[in-house]
């Protein structure tokens, strides 16, 4: 009780001294300092409100669901507390990965060996990675993979690897022809022959083709239906048929390159030498 002028005032009690408290709803509010730190920045307040859910609202802070609070919304605020609000986002991005192609090896057999072809010029492809990444206060904290979708497939190269074999062979003339192992066939009128071999020397021979324009060892230009020999197994002048031409042929030239039942055919060009190559076959001795 305060006295003035005479008079008696009364004075009552004051109960919202911040720094005394206040009672409400039977609890006691008192006025609290805390720390609050939102997107990273810190600030020093004070506070009557009792729990973190009504500082953020004083303060107006706003959140969402994803976004993380370092304490429960209902936790009853303490003096010198720390409430920590930390905005989270997420967004999605995509990255180009190049798919490399692969290269397949075929073999050919029209195709010299040790030559190659491109058949199928390669191509990468091209995928697409999708990726979640979060970020806290702006920082990125995590990249999360999704998924891998497949833009263009990749387009293989196709090589084609020779196989075909070429022979070296010799001929009586001392060059050498390159062949392969294929039959020759020859358009060339065929000379006289008999459908029966049955009273004609049969020789099993290794013949061989030759082509060019030298004379021969008998002094003459060589033709199809000339042979080169070993004399000495079959004599310059002597008929010999072929079945695999159905022509006679005359053996009118020889070489260093034949020795015993050895024989060199001549044709026409170069690429019926080829044909030919070299082979094991029958002949007859006609005259």
């Amino acid at each position: 009780m305060i006295i003035k002028n005479n008079k008696i005032l009364k004075v009552s009690a004051m109960a919202a001294v911040l720094s005394i408290g206040l009672l409400s709803g039977g609890y006691t509010l008192a006025n609290k300092k805390i720390t609050l730190v939102v997107k990273g920045m810190e600030t020093e307040i004070s506070t009557l409100k009792s729990n973190v859910e009504e500082v953020l609202a004083e303060q107006n802070i706003k959140y969402d669901k994803d976004d993380i609070i370092s304490l429960p919304l209902d936790k009853k605020i303490s003096d010198g507390d720390k409430i920590e609000v930390i905005e989270v986002t997420e967004k999605t991005i995509k990255e180009n990965k190049e798919i490399p192609f692969e290269v397949n090896i075929v073999e050919d057999k029209n195709i010299l060996k040790g030559e190659t072809k491109v058949e199928v010029e390669g191509q990468p492809g091209n995928n697409e990675l999708l990726y979640k990444i979060t970020y806290h206060n702006g920082k990125q904290v995590e990249k999360k993979f999704i998924e891998e979708v497949v833009l263009t497939e990749p387009v293989d190269k196709v090589i084609k690897k020779g196989t075909k074999v070429e022979l070296q062979v010799a001929s009586s003339r001392g060059e050498s022809i390159r062949a392969n192992s294929t039959s020759y066939s020859n358009n060339s009128s065929k000379g006289n022959s008999s459908s029966s071999n049955s009273n004609r020397k049969h020789i099993s021979v290794v013949a061989t083709a030759y082509t060019g324009n030298s004379i021969t060892s008998t002094g003459i230009n060589p033709k199809w239906g000339t042979i080169a020999v070993d004399p000495s197994v079959i004599p310059y002048g002597t008929k010999v048929y072929i079945p695999q031409f159905d022509k006679i042929f005359i053996a009118e030239d020889c070489g260093s390159a034949i020795k015993g039942n050895k024989i060199d055919i001549y044709m026409n060009d170069e690429e019926a030498v080829k044909n030919w190559g070299r082979k094991r076959i029958d002949i007859y001795i006609v005259g």
